[in-house]
């Protein structure tokens, strides 16, 4: 009986073997690997929305998987590797951040970097405009009006649209745009020797009207608005 057995159990152990080996093939390249494929795809995210300019700190960021096809170029690999650095772009929650997106380490300009080449910062002191600057945050898009008194009659003139603001003071009185130099010189004279007012919009609407001029006189039908001439910037 016992010799009728032994064929039996050489070919259980050979069995046994092949799958242990089977088994240990399988799973010994994974646990060597396991590391090397979470770190590959680990990166610093934004824990929320971040606007253009801030300066980063540690509860801005947090460290997560992101998929292949999300993974930045450059991306940035320690919380530590930001911090103190200030952001190009605005980014949203769970978004990776790659180098190129902040300033580098020693650079001059801090703040100033977030100004994208060939756009000045300016700052206006809106009036009467109260509840649409409380709705205000970097990263909103407005409408320009001035407030004409030169000549006896009241003019609005709609100087510019789709302006981008870059952020606002914590008084909320002072509001900081991102236009073009000649924008910005027509808007510090217009924030000198007029009134001021913004109109907030959906920052997705990227419509534009065209330069118009309301007059009083138009308010009680006796005059209609009219086109402006040369007194409107589309900022797209």
């Amino acid at each position: 009986m016992k010799r009728n057995l032994m064929p039996l159990l050489g070919v259980a152990f050979v069995a046994a073997l092949v799958a242990t080996g089977f088994f240990y093939g399988l799973l010994i390249p994974r646990l060597r690997g396991g590391g090397e494929t979470v770190e590959a795809r680990s990166a610093v995210v934004a824990k929320r929305s971040l606007n253009r300019g801030v300066q980063i700190t540690a509860e801005d960021l947090e460290r997560a998987a992101v998929e292949p096809a999300n993974m930045p170029k450059e991306p940035v690999r320690s919380i530590e590797a930001a911090l103190g650095l200030t952001l190009l772009e605005p980014t949203g929650p769970g978004q990776p951040l790659s180098v190129s997106m902040m300033t580098r380490r020693g650079e001059t300009g801090g703040p100033a970097m977030a100004i994208p080449s060939g756009m000045r910062a300016v700052t206006i002191h809106p009036a009467a405009s109260g509840g649409v600057v409380s709705m205000l945050a970097a990263g909103g898009r407005i409408d320009v009006q001035v407030l004409d008194r030169s000549t006896g009659t009241i003019k609005l003139r709609r100087m510019m649209e789709n302006v981008e603001v870059l952020s606002v003071s914590a008084n909320r009185a002072d509001v900081t745009l991102l236009v073009k130099p000649e924008e910005a010189d027509r808007l510090s004279l217009a924030d000198a020797a007029m009134s001021i007012r913004i109109v907030l919009r959906n920052p997705f609407d990227n419509a534009t009207g065209g330069p118009k001029v309301l007059e009083s006189a138009a308010l009680t039908g006796a005059r209609a608005e009219r086109p402006a001439q040369g007194d409107l910037v589309a900022v797209r």
